[in-house]
């Protein structure tokens, strides 16, 4: 009994009430009592990505893979090559026994929740004393709860619109920042972990990946930095290296959105901040004048700011080497480091000046006085959050959340009370509660998303769609693109058409729009399909509503029905004499379009297009740029492919990236030969698609086919040469043989990733075992030394 009291007494009661009270706040704001509902979530992107955990639990793990195929969204794509795998995971092993609505909610909110301790974490790991850690642990809520960034990433608000694995990727980098600190400055042993988070945290999110690698380079100078550090960074992509290692060696084939970079210093100063700017800047100058260890989170606050502009001036200043250059790295993503180093670093300052207060005043005060500030602070804090324009649900819960805490701690507390902790507590409590005060749009969000597409009033119409679908022979969807659409749960709502069809029926929208070459190309086609479309990516040739013409991008991608949405949509479709009505449920009328196949003959001689796409890099390297025979720089295959789909004309003459020496190699679409070729009628058949197999038969040997699947390189064909990417983002494949086959398969990536993180996670398991038996030799030790 003395034992287990000594071993109560070390427990750290102050910190465990106050941080997990943090994250409790967050919990109740977002409405915990629809979390805990079996609805489907929806919402901006959130109702969208209920796709990718469940296609990851019923097809990809029972065949063994984490990153794979899905025929499902844009005429294929690479799952989990170019998103984030470790969110996922997680909401397919909560599935196990919780229902599939809960188990996705609940991991959309854990990066939030997890915000306050890691910060807490971090600060310790700085050296710093606990109040003050305790303090800087309430910013997380001020962060979470920062509204005019909106969704740039690790907020409420960019969690409720879809980002949720960047608020737990933003978490698990603070944890990760930590553990490397304590591996150079304190013990070596904390270099595995520092690994293994740095991994998960890659698995979560790259951009606070490459946010927190920056940070890291502060500590190479350190004593022991370089080489602690050095071995972190390999151990932690050794670990991840079955995802990281091919998604950088695929990442010139993700699809460019042409993000248009933030221009406005509003942006970098936002109204809530202004407060905290001049507490963070004396906090940020003590903190690093008190310990080096703030030098990793000022570099990473500062980074953002620093990269802000670099988009539009580096152009100006040095255009022959910058100008026309696609960043993919958007700063808004960074921007929310910067928010959150000013609201820590305000929490830093503030809890600063707390302790030095408490070292002026006297070390204990009475009960009394303390119950009346607590009751003065409480009634303080229910009067800011009932003055705001609403008073939600959640608020009562706060109230009486805290409401009880104050009567506990009134009654449970000493005659004397300690002054530090005493005033460190009513400074949480008046930085949480201050934070909350300025909630406006999060409560009625987070009731959107988590109530579920089953309880919005419009379920119904949305129902029968779907099961109109179902009852369809399988084949692709083509959706009017409408904001209307937003009614059911999101605008996005029918992307979810394969998870409520059970893949039947295939989405030519989905949600990971850089994973696909087809993507820009999709765009295209829904804003001819579309009464009012969103034409999101920026530069494309647009035909807005002109049908006739997408009918035949509609051939290109093998789609076989559309669903119209507005009755302008509908009343068009039903004038055009190729389209054919199926069915009505209203608002939907679906239509079959003209006969189309996965694998077609060519009628022409393709021509080869030699010229790949700028990589990633090539600003910097001078890679990816070639020349035509005049010497100028030739545009890459992608804009090749963009001139082609505009010419509906001459489709039939295809363009390709590469191919046998007999086919003609051009610098120009103008160049394409006009070399029909004979081709027996309707030669293929037996076309089988399945999700990392496609099979067909051909009469036509020798004749180039076009697959309408989107390419990857991983694609290798059984009975046929190629394939070879094809205008505008499929596979062209050469039958040597009649029965042909094409499979998605594991290349030179895949495989030394896979065994680069079984290495990594051995060394792991194995450092942790040889640490367990250092320190229960240890412990033996130390007992028999007292018992001797």
């Amino acid at each position: 009994m003395t034992s287990l009291r000594g071993r109560l007494s070390k427990v750290p009661i102050l910190p465990i009430v106050l941080v997990a009270g943090a994250s409790l706040i967050i919990f109740v704001v977002m409405n915990p009592w629809l979390i805990f509902t079996a609805t489907t979530p929806t919402g901006g992107d959130m109702g969208a990505h209920v796709f990718g955990p469940a296609y990851l639990r019923d097809n990809l793990l029972p065949v063994g893979r984490i990153l794979g195929w899905s025929n499902d969204w844009f005429a294929g794509f690479p799952a989990f090559y170019f998103y984030f795998p470790l969110p996922s995971l997680t909401i397919v092993a909560l599935d196990v026994f919780l229902p599939y609505g809960v188990a996705f909610k609940l991991v959309t909110v854990l990066g939030l929740l997890a915000l306050p301790p890691a910060i807490y974490f971090h600060t310790r790991a700085m050296r710093l004393n606990r109040h003050i850690a305790l303090i800087a642990a309430g910013a997380g809520v001020v962060f979470a709860f920062l509204e005019s960034f909106s969704i740039y990433g690790g907020n409420v608000a960019s969690t409720l619109a879809g980002e949720f694995t960047y608020s737990w990727s933003f978490a698990l980098s603070l944890v990760y920042l930590g553990l490397l600190m304590k591996a150079v400055r304190d013990d070596r042993r904390y270099t595995k972990w520092a690994a293994l988070v740095l991994a998960l945290t890659a698995l979560s999110h790259v951009l606070t990946t490459i946010v927190v690698i920056f940070a890291s380079l502060f500590v190479l100078a350190w004593k022991k930095g370089f080489w602690r550090t050095l071995t972190v960074w390999v151990w932690g992509f050794a670990i991840a290296a079955f995802w990281a290692l091919p998604l950088v060696a695929r990442i010139g084939l993700t699809s460019d959105m042409a993000w248009t970079p933030l221009t406005r210093w509003e942006e970098v100063f936002p109204v809530e901040l202004w407060l905290l700017l001049p507490i963070a800047i004396p906090g940020a100058i003590w903190a690093i004048r008190k310990t080096s260890r703030a030098a990793p989170m000022i570099g990473a606050t500062l980074l953002p700011v620093i990269y802000y502009p670099l988009p539009t001036v580096l152009p100006d200043l040095f255009p022959e080497v910058f100008d026309g250059t696609r960043w993919k790295l958007w700063n808004g993503r960074l921007l929310p480091y910067w928010y959150f180093g000013v609201a820590f670093f305000a929490a830093i300052g503030f809890g600063a000046a707390v302790v030095w207060m408490s070292r002026r005043l006297p070390s204990r005060v009475p009960k009394l006085w303390a119950s009346l500030v607590f009751a003065v602070a409480f009634a303080v804090a229910v009067g800011l959050v009932a003055d705001s324009t609403e008073f939600p649900r959640w608020a009562w819960g706060i109230v009486a959340v805290v409401g009880i805490g104050v009567v506990a701690a009134s009654l449970l507390a000493p005659a004397m009370i300690n002054t530090r902790n005493f005033l460190t507590t009513t400074a949480v409590a008046i930085v949480v509660l201050g934070a909350t005060a300025g909630v406006t749009f999060i409560d009625g969000w987070s009731r959107w998303n988590f109530e579920g597409y089953e309880a919005k009033e419009p379920w119904p119409e949305y129902q029968s769609l779907m099961v109109e679908l179902d009852r369809l022979p399988d084949g692709r969807v083509m959706w009017e693109n409408n904001s209307g659409l937003n009614k059911y749960g999101t605008p996005m709502s029918p992307m979810l058409i394969p998870y409520w069809t059970e893949g039947s029926q295939k989405s030519m929208e989905g949600l990971f729009f850089e994973s696909s070459l087809t993507t820009p190309f999709h765009f295209i086609n829904h804003s001819e399909m579309s009464f009012k479309s969103s034409n999101p990516i920026p530069g494309l040739k647009y035909h807005s509503f002109d049908m006739e013409r997408g009918l035949e991008h509609m051939d290109v991608y093998g789609v076989d029905y559309y669903v119209s949405f507005t009755p302008e949509a509908a009343e068009k479709a039903l004038g055009i004499d190729d389209f054919e009505l199926i069915t009505t449920t209203e608002p939907f009328k679906i239509f079959r379009l003209p006969d189309t196949q996965l694998v077609e003959t060519a009628t022409h001689l393709p021509a080869v297009y030699e010229v790949p796409d700028g990589s990633l890099f090539g600003p910097l390297t001078g890679s990816g740029s070639v020349t035509g025979t005049d010497g100028e720089p030739l545009p890459g295959f992608h804009d090749m492919a963009l001139e082609w789909y505009e010419d509906i004309d001459e489709m039939d003459r295809w363009v390709v990236a590469n191919g046998p020496a007999e086919w003609p190699r051009i610098e120009s679409i103008e160049e394409r030969p006009d070399t029909e070729i004979d081709v027996p009628e309707d030669p293929v058949s037996n076309i089988v698609v399945e999700d990392h197999r496609i099979s067909f038969t051909t009469e036509a040997v020798g004749v180039p086919h076009v697959v309408k699947i989107s390419y990857f390189p991983n694609w290798t064909a059984t009975g046929a040469d190629g394939p070879w990417r094809a205008a505008p983002s499929l596979m062209v494949v050469v039958p040597t043989g009649n029965e042909v086959v094409i499979e998605f398969e594991d290349t030179w990536a895949e495989s030394s990733g896979q065994i680069l993180t079984l290495v990594g996670g051995a060394a792991l398991i194995i450092g942790g075992f040889v640490a367990w038996r250092r320190s229960r030799q240890t412990t033996t030790q130390s007992s028999e030394s007292v018992g001797s």
